[in-house]
């Protein structure tokens, strides 16, 4: 065999080798990017997946804090403050605030107290009686007298003044009120005069009564009649 045929064998050997040796390269290189890329393409979907999650965790925190702030505020007008609110306002504003307080406590009184005072269908009755009579001048003028007498004799111990005294036939309309200089006059005085009034002989004559008082009058009507 010559020189030139053993070179060309030689060659062919060399070039079969590397073909053999890139072939199984390439074979076992392949599964490994596969592998790879699998990896790659999980990772991706997990980190995907974490993403979708803090959001909506971050969503699901975040909505209730915004429906909070959508609701309505509570009223607070001046006249309804609790007490520990009250007392964080300043002082001059503490004033004007139970200034206008108790001046709705002393309106609301006042109403109750007009109810109170208010005409019974029984003292409308003896109003009527009373506006539609005639005056019997000797009866009157007696009772009257009677009244007036009683106050000068029982040695009571204030006496109240008569602001008025008028009868007529059967109905006597008498008004009285405290002395306007005795500050002290009050409930107890207007009971004493009651419970000796009921002991004399000119008022045991009336059979019907009504009356209105407070601390500084007393209103009566009173009628023979039943």
């Amino acid at each position: 065999m010559n020189k030139n045929s053993l070179l060309a064998l030689g060659i062919g050997f060399i070039a079969g080798v590397g073909l053999t040796w890139s072939y199984f390269n390439a074979a076992s290189s392949h599964p490994e990017s596969v592998k790879s890329q699998q990896r790659y393409e999980k990772q991706q979907k997990l980190h995907t997946e974490q993403q979708s999650n803090e959001v909506l965790s971050n969503a699901d925190s975040v909505v209730p804090e915004q429906v909070a702030n959508t609701e309505p505020a509570e009223d607070t007008s001046p006249t309804d403050l609790e007490p520990q609110m009250l007392d964080e306002l300043p002082l001059e504003e503490q004033v004007t605030q139970l200034k206008q307080q108790l001046a709705e406590q002393k309106a609301t009184l006042k109403s109750v107290l007009k109810q109170m005072r208010g005409p019974s269908d029984f003292e409308k009755v003896l109003r009527d009686k009373f506006e539609k009579q005639t005056r019997d001048e000797e009866w009157a003028y007696r009772t009257e007298m009677a009244l007036q007498d009683f106050l000068l004799t029982a040695d009571l111990a204030i006496m109240p003044d008569i602001v008025s005294a008028k009868c007529k036939t059967t109905v006597c309309e008498f008004e009285l009120a405290a002395p306007a200089d005795n500050d002290t006059f009050g409930s107890a005085q207007w009971r004493e005069l009651n419970d000796k009034l009921m002991k004399q002989e000119f008022w045991q004559q009336f059979k019907s009564t009504t009356s209105t008082s407070s601390d500084s009058e007393l209103k009566l009507l009173l009628s023979t009649e039943l």
